[in-house]
């Protein structure tokens, strides 16, 4: 179901591509020369379409060794020597503070142990002025809470709401932050056949609900993922933003603020 969920909000959303690509170009003010970093880069997608397109060099960072590699490998086919990879935790980035000249921070940034820290290291490791853009998941309309989690569940990380993400943003140390919503820019005709499960997804969804609990289960699993799926395809539950931020010179003293504790002494 992990797939399929992706499938249904992930890849709806990556489905736009070029103009996805092209507006974080933009919001980003890449150009050539530039060292960008791009976090939770995943197998390199991103990383790859920015390296090629605009001539920044791209460190890409991701906590899963298995993408890390795919990542290196497209790297290597594609003979870019614009693009490296490490795998490391995305809210504790292994780099010296006001590094990069930009940095995005792709949909696995909501499902680090801490996202709110990784925001915060996204903008710490950014040069003043720089941009720090976020392509995320967002709540948008209401959903059961029973689902909510279900959705977390299924997708591997986290949405939150808009308001949230700028936020984490402002805590961090970013100044002028604008949204772009990308909602409306995934192909809608792609809802009903996500919504839709093959006979070959039933059976892997039966299968492995029998092998754990038994025939019972089994039924009871087969009708709440359809569930989920059409409580996704529907009412526009989920939306994509692009968020951007510009690092304030004196973001570090903004965010040591935002995380003092309540009640905490100021020295």
């Amino acid at each position: 179901m992990l797939r399929l969920v992706q499938m249904a909000v992930l890849d709806r959303w990556r489905a736009t591509g070029e103009d996805l690509y092209r507006e974080v170009a933009h919001l980003a003010e890449l150009s050539q020369g530039q060292d960008i970093v791009v976090s939770g880069c995943g197998r390199g997608v991103t990383a790859e379409w920015l390296a090629t397109r605009t001539g920044v060099a791209v460190t890409g960072v991701d906590p899963d060794p298995e993408d890390i590699d795919r990542a290196e490998t497209r790297a290597r086919e594609a003979r870019s020597p614009l693009l490296s990879y490490q795998q490391a935790a995305l809210d504790d980035l292994p780099y010296e503070t006001n590094v990069f000249d930009a940095a995005i921070g792709e949909p696995e940034v909501a499902a680090a142990a801490d996202p709110e820290r990784a925001v915060r290291e996204l903008v710490r490791v950014t040069k003043p002025m720089g941009s720090i853009v976020l392509l995320q998941v967002t709540w948008r309309s209401g959903i059961r809470d029973a689902f909510r989690e279900l959705v977390t569940e299924r997708l591997g990380l986290r949405p939150r709401l808009l308001v949230e993400w700028k936020q984490a943003l402002r805590d961090a140390g970013a100044v002028d932050i604008q949204v772009d919503d990308w909602t409306d820019e995934c192909e809608d005709e792609q809802d009903e056949d996500c919504s839709q499960l093959h006979w070959q997804d039933k059976m892997r969804i039966v299968g492995h609900a029998f092998r754990r609990s038994g025939w019972k289960d089994a039924r009871q699993a087969l009708a709440r993922e359809t569930e989920l799926l059409r409580e996704l395809a529907k009412d526009r539950t989920l939306g994509f933003s692009i968020i951007k931020g510009v690092k304030w010179p004196h973001a570090q003293e903004i965010a040591e603020g935002a995380a003092q504790p309540v009640g905490g002494s100021a020295g």
